[in-house]
């Protein structure tokens, strides 16, 4: 049942590649420039999800049906967790699924999941926390950006839509997203070219993640056509953009119980995704994406190649409540 759930979401979602871990063609043969040195021959897929429990003190590898060899998981030395914490961890043992899990990846289900199991050093993780397990050479080669839009920003936005959209439901009228968007000369002429590019107006440009002055990686909803719909995650730079596209169509909502994700009543749901990290130098960055649905979370990691966001990694999460 876990299994079917999970698949139909990434169906739903339009999302190539499925939501499993699956073997790519290292970075060089796909025209990314490698980095000088020991690291040179690292590739973005030699990495792996994980999450945390209750206590931020224990993560369990997350396997999606493809479980690593002992002596890959064992390497795995730090988790990159949410705003781009970097955090020691220790192997401890792989550990076998116990009669009581409810079969969900939650904090609480955690001690009774299978997995690479995995002790937090140091100070606790977030409870429950979704991160990137890479060893210390991974980092050198592909190294964690800061997030300049920080965590007081965001929360400072939600608290906004949750008023303003108190105040929408009680006039009768829609929510306009617009006024939740970044502003600035560089959002601006990222969205014109977006709708250059796309042949659609913008309908949102949420912000997710923000390096500096001239990169920022957003949730972009377009105008909709006809019973055609798309969003797009995209990390803009100046003079580039890459997307990871997440085309969807109203009819599937009847058919496939969702647009996007299931029971998501056709609404691209940006305030569901996060990005956690964004890792390496301009032009083959890492974005270490996750997006929440009814049914869970997908946990993707995607590189920057060629003016898209390519899967290098995917994992999910079921977290239905029981």
């Amino acid at each position: 049942m876990r299994r079917g759930l999970v698949v139909l979401a990434c169906v739903a979602a339009g999302l190539a590649g499925g939501c499993r871990r699956q073997a790519v063609e290292p970075a060089a043969a796909q025209g990314a420039p490698r980095a000088s040195g020991s690291v040179a021959s690292i590739d973005p897929a030699d990495a792996a999800f994980g999450y945390t429990d209750d206590t931020g003190t224990k993560l369990l590898m997350l396997d999606d049906g493809v479980a690593m060899e002992a002596a890959r998981a064992k390497a795995m030395e730090i988790a990159v967790c949410s705003n781009s914490r970097q955090i020691p961890i220790r192997y401890l043992q792989f550990q076998k699924r116990a009669a009581q899990s409810n079969g969900r990846q939650s904090a609480w289900n955690l001690k009774y999941d299978e997995g690479h199991l995995y002790e937090i050093a140091g100070v606790p993780a977030d409870p429950g926390d979704t991160c990137l397990l890479v060893t210390a050479s991974y980092l050198r080669r592909f190294p964690v950006a800061a997030n300049s839009f920080s965590m007081e920003q965001r929360n400072a936005r939600e608290r906004e839509y949750q008023r303003k959209s108190n105040e929408a439901d009680a006039s009768g009228k829609p929510l306009d997203l617009t006024q939740f968007q970044a502003t600035g000369a560089f959002v601006q002429a990222s969205i014109a070219r977006l709708r250059s590019e796309k042949g659609r107006g913008v309908t949102s440009y949420w912000l997710l993640h923000g390096v500096g002055e001239s990169q920022q990686v957003a949730a972009v909803e377009f105008d909709a056509v006809g019973d055609s719909l798309l969003g797009s995650l995209v990390l803009a730079e100046s003079g580039r953009l890459s997307s990871f596209d997440m085309p969807a169509n109203r009819k599937d909502l009847e058919s496939r119980g969702g647009c996007w994700r299931i029971d998501d009543e056709c609404q691209f749901n940006e305030r569901g995704m996060d990005v956690p990290a964004v890792l390496g130098a301009p032009g083959e960055q890492l974005v270490f994406f996750t997006s929440w649905g009814q049914e869970g979370q997908i946990a993707r990691l995607l590189q920057a190649r060629g003016g898209k966001l390519v899967q290098v990694l995917g994992a999910s999460r079921y977290h239905l409540p029981v």
